[in-house]
Order: structure tokens, then C-alpha cells, then sequence
């Protein structure tokens, strides 16, 4: 829920009356002062000679969401007299502050699938290049051209109860009429498959959107962290963000993580990354094997697979552990019992891509923090009326 506020602002002080009991009562100190308008070269000059300058801050939401204040511009001080001036028309200020966000670049490195699986049939006279008469589901695949796919062929392991799947040897009949019992075995990637990002730099993005009324007259800006200053198209005002009061001190870093995320359409880099938010993990770099060498990590390959070492007499499914469904299933059993996951995003951050301006192939996180931004305001004057007091009798 937003947070509004209407203030007056007067020479040295803003006085906020929020509607959130908890920050009841907070008070920023403000400036409002006459300045000659200098001219220049630049296209975003103010329509003026003089002009008013307020000095205010806009504080977030105590929860870090989006938050607005109104104001009433009532007097300001002459710099040459140090007289206060009163305004007949006081302009009214409307101030929206969007939440924060953190922007993360994010760098395409390889699509991995996310659940690799060991299969085996039990045949006889196994050899790996057998066909499919011999070893069945278990032969080697071929490309589209036909060509053989290079270690995809199956493992033939010997039949007896230590072996990697149990099987009996069958009688001496069967071993003479039908050659030796064996089990192949293959891996192979079914399903789903997602992408994988390295993450980068972070950059603080949030929008602030500055209204002015004078008179019948309303003029209006949006500035944010990338966009620092800007003028109004009647160039009646302008706005510069100055930054906030204190920095962010709780944004993460995740240069030592991956980002993995359903992959959307054909293998390679996506132009989109969907908006399945609650399958996005986040997993530490030293999870995966991306030159698919690797036993027990993430995107092994047929390679990895097929080398081993005692293959055999190793248990079934032996070198396919750690993979990205097994992440996913150990969060969803912390769920059930209540608590946080530890690689997906949803429940660890707040408002995953919910940034008023989020792309297709972006990632944001929102920020909790409750910071207070500094804004200074130009207006021309020219529009501007005073009240003056007579002192005859």
C-alpha cells in the first residue's frame, strides 16, 4: 500500500504527517530560496530571470515500497534581504517514489538440462556399438546428418548381484544359445532444460515523479538514478535527484552464483526469460561443470558419464547427483516444513521483476531499506504572485 502525506512547506522545515501511525511525526529539513536563472548554451534552461529553489527529501515506504507526499509551496526567502515572501497561489507539489530495486547485469553462458537420468536393459552379447537388435533403447544416437554422436554409446556391465544393476546369469543353456547376460546402461537429458547466467554489476534503479500545479498549469518529470535531471516540456520547472542520504547497505552480491532459469523456446541465448519466476534459482558457481567433465554437477556430459572410473561396481546413478532437480526438491521439502528456501528467489526477495520498467531479459530484486532521497527543485518565477502587505492606515 503506498504511503501519502500532504505537508506544508514553509522556509526551513517539511513537516510530514504520514498515514502509517509508525513514522508519524517525521520532520526533514528544507530550504526554499530566490536565485537568479542563469543562461547557457544547454537546451534545458527554465523559462525565468528568477527562480525558486526547494531543497526536499522523499522518504521510501517503511517496508520499502511505494510511498508520495504532497506539498504546498507557501513562502520563500529573498537571497539579498533574507525577507520572507508569501505566496498569493502557493504552487502545489506531488511527489510519487516508486519502490527500489537492484538491477543485475546478467551475461548468457549455456543451457543445462534438469534432470539427467541413467537408464539400463538387460541383453546379451552387449558391445557398445551394438544395435538396437543387442542393447535396444541403448543405442548410440546419431545427429541429424546421421553421424554418430561421440560417446553416447551404452556401458555393457556383466550380470551378478554386486554389479551396478543385480541381474542373473541365467543357466549354461541360455549362456551357450543366447551369449552372456548383460546390462547396458546410458545417460541421456529428457525434459526440461533451463538457461544459465553469470550475474554481474548491480545498479540502483527507482523512479520519482514530480508533479507541479500553478495556477491552471501542471508540469511533470520523472527522474531516477539513470535519468538524474530533467526539465519540464514548458519548461516551467526542474528537477535534479542528488542521491540519497545514506546508501544502500543490504543489496546482494551474486558474482559467485549462477542464475538458472526455465528455458523459453530453442537452446541458445533467450530474448526472453519468461515469467516462471518460481522455478529461478540461484546456485554457486562451484555446482556446476561447464566443460561437462565432472561427475555430480550440473550440465555433465555423455563424456563424464560414460569415463567413469569403476563404473561397474559403482551404484546405479552414480555420477548423476547434485543436479538442478535435486536444489528444487530440497527446497520444496524446507517449504513443507515452513521454512525459507535456499535456491529458489521466491520467499528469500522481495518483488522479483516488479520494476515498473523490467524487460523481458532483466533481473531486479527489491530493496527493504528505507532511505530518504534528496531533490532539488527549480521553478520559474515568472508565473509566480506574492502577497503584499500595505501599511497605510
Amino acid at each position: 500500500m503506498a504511503l501519502r502525506s500532504y505537508v506544508t512547506l514553509i522556509i526551513f522545515l517539511l513537516s510530514f504527517s504520514f498515514l502509517a501511525s509508525h513514522v508519524a511525526g517525521t520532520q526533514i529539513i528544507s530550504k526554499s530560496k530566490l536565485e537568479k536563472c542563469e543562461k547557457n548554451s544547454n537546451s534545458d534552461n527554465l523559462n525565468c530571470t528568477t527562480k525558486i529553489v526547494v531543497n526536499m527529501a522523499i522518504p521510501s515506504d517503511s517496508s520499502g515500497g511505494e510511498a508520495s507526499i504532497v506539498a504546498e509551496l507557501v513562502e520563500v526567502e529573498e537571497n539579498s534581504t533574507r525577507k520572507m515572501q508569501t505566496l498569493r497561489i502557493p504552487p502545489v507539489i506531488t511527489v510519487n517514489k516508486t519502490s527500489a530495486y537492484a538491477l543485475y547485469e546478467l551475461t548468457y553462458i549455456r543451457d543445462v538440462p534438469y534432470k539427467p537420468e541413467e537408464y539400463y536393459v538387460k541383453t546379451r552379447k552387449c558391445e557398445p556399438d551394438a544395435g538396437v537388435n543387442v542393447v535396444k533403447i541403448c543405442e548410440r544416437l546419431r545427429d541429424e546428418e546421421g553421424h554418430i554422436i561421440e560417446n553416447t554409446q551404452p556401458i555393457c556391465c556383466p550380470c551378478g548381484p554386486q554389479r551396478r544393476m543385480p541381474s542373473s546369469r541365467g543357466n549354461f543353456f541360455e549362456k551357450v544359445t543366447k551369449g552372456k547376460a548383460n546390462t547396458a546402461h546410458y545417460v541421456r537429458f529428457p525434459g526440461d532444460w533451463f538457461h544459465v547466467f553469470g550475474i554481474g554489476r548491480r545498479a540502483l534503479r527507482f523512479r520519482v515523479r514530480i508533479q507541479v500545479k500553478n495556477r491552471t498549469q501542471v508540469s511533470e518529470v520523472v527522474v531516477g538514478p539513470e535519468n538524474r535531471t530533467m526539465i519540464s516540456g514548458d519548461k516551467f520547472f526542474r528537477v535534479n535527484l542528488i542521491g540519497d542520504f545514506v546508501g544502500y547497505t543490504t543489496i546482494p552480491s551474486f558474482e559467485d552464483f549462477y542464475l538458472v532459469v526455465p528455458r523459453q523456446g530453442s537452446f541458445g541465448q533467450p530474448q526472453d526469460l519468461g515469467r516462471n519466476i518460481s522455478m529461478w534459482m540461484l546456485l554457486e558457481r562451484v555446482r556446476f561443470t561447464l566443460d561437462g567433465i565432472e561427475c555430480n554437477k550440473i550440465s555433465i556430459s555423455y563424456e563424464a558419464f560414460n569415463q567413469q572410473p569403476n563404473f561397474c561396481s559403482s551404484p546405479f546413478w552414480t555420477c548423476l547427483h547434485n543436479q538442478l532437480w535435486n536444489f528444487w526438491e530440497a527446497d520444496l521439502n524446507r517449504m513443507r516444513r515452513n521454512q525459507m528456501p535456499l535456491y529458489g528467489l521466491e520467499g528469500r526477495f522481495e518483488r522479483i521483476n516488479q520494476h515498473p520498467n523490467v524487460g523481458s531479459y532483466s533481473f531486479f530484486i527489491g530493496i527493504i531499506e528505507v532511505l530518504n532521497t534528496n531533490l532539488v527543485l527549480e521553478l520559474s518565477e515568472n508565473d509566480v504572485e506574492y502577497v503584499y502587505q500595505s501599511n497605510s492606515q
